[in-house]
């Protein structure tokens, strides 16, 4: 004669696997969020690589952003701009006038009869690079980057190396590329996150008297998104100018002092001073506090 299972001996069968299932899944998480990061730090890596490229051609790190309404008068007027920044010259784009693009950034174009299509930015040589653009954790994302378009959540570093046009700057141009004489001490991307959702210029966390001329200059804006791992594994990637991928763990506040900017959304700077962003020889010196 056949014997069942007791209720006891069920529930201690299921029990165990109780136990199994909740010692695997963090090991489960753990490995998806590692993918997850390596596949960004794929993306940041090729990010990196073609932004070196087009600076060493072309002699200056690409344009942050550029106002196209008022571009024109302003700088391509200006009878030294071909020779300062060649790619003012707007025939270069394929366009007579700045006024061609409703949107001009360093990511992405857009033209009047685009609609709500777009072109990658520049630097890219308008090869579309949508899934390297775009963060594998950010994928999901509802809230616009810029201008509608979503393909991102990765920033940019204008601060020292790209700009964006009417910044209160003591610069009107991206950095030359000669300038640079440390690459792998340089950040140029990272995983771009503020109060609001991803971001797509990168920043410092101090305002720096030898590039800002004003007290509302955006030097302490966009901070970056601790948006991988969990717990005391949450981490946000960073790309250096000569090619290679670090994670940083320690968030700083505008300031340098430690703790989030942001504790919901865990965004923050990665560096308590300026030095890593580029200032003062592009990597030669990690300035703790620039003020000065």
């Amino acid at each position: 004669m056949k014997r069942g299972f007791t209720f006891l001996e069920l529930t201690l069968v299921l029990g165990v696997l109780l136990i199994l299932g909740a010692s695997i899944l963090p090991t489960l998480r753990g490995v998806r969020e590692d993918a997850l990061s390596a596949n960004c730090k794929s993306n940041l890596h090729q990010l990196a690589c073609v932004c070196f490229d087009y600076a060493q051609q072309e002699g200056y790190f690409p344009w942050g952003l550029i106002e196209p309404s008022t571009h024109d008068a302003a700088y391509w007027d200006f009878d030294l701009a071909p020779y300062v920044y060649p790619r003012e010259n707007p025939a270069r784009h394929g366009v007579s006038s700045w006024r061609a693009f409703t949107s001009f950034c360093w990511d992405f174009t857009r033209k009047a009869d685009d609609g709500r299509g777009w072109s990658c930015g520049e630097m890219f040589r308008n090869v579309r690079a949508d899934e390297v653009m775009c963060c594998p954790k950010c994928k999901q994302a509802r809230s616009d980057n810029w201008d509608g378009n979503r393909m991102t959540g990765y920033n940019y570093n204008v601060c020292y190396l790209g700009y964006v046009e009417n910044d209160r700057s003591l610069r009107t141009y991206p950095t030359p590329f000669a300038k640079v004489t440390h690459p792998a001490r340089v950040v140029v991307f990272g995983d771009g996150g503020y109060s609001g959702g991803p971001n797509k210029f990168m920043r410092a966390p101090f305002q720096d008297k030898m590039y800002d001329n004003s007290a509302a200059s955006l030097r302490k804006a966009g901070t970056q998104a601790f948006r991988h791992g969990y717990g005391s594994k949450r981490h946000c990637n960073m790309a250096f100018l000569d090619g290679h991928v670090e994670s940083f763990h320690a968030p700083y506040k505008a300031g340098g002092s430690p703790g989030w900017v942001d504790e919901k959304t865990h965004s923050a700077f990665i560096s308590s001073g300026n030095g890593i962003y580029g200032p003062r020889g592009f990597g030669e010196v990690d300035d703790q506090d620039p003020r000065m």
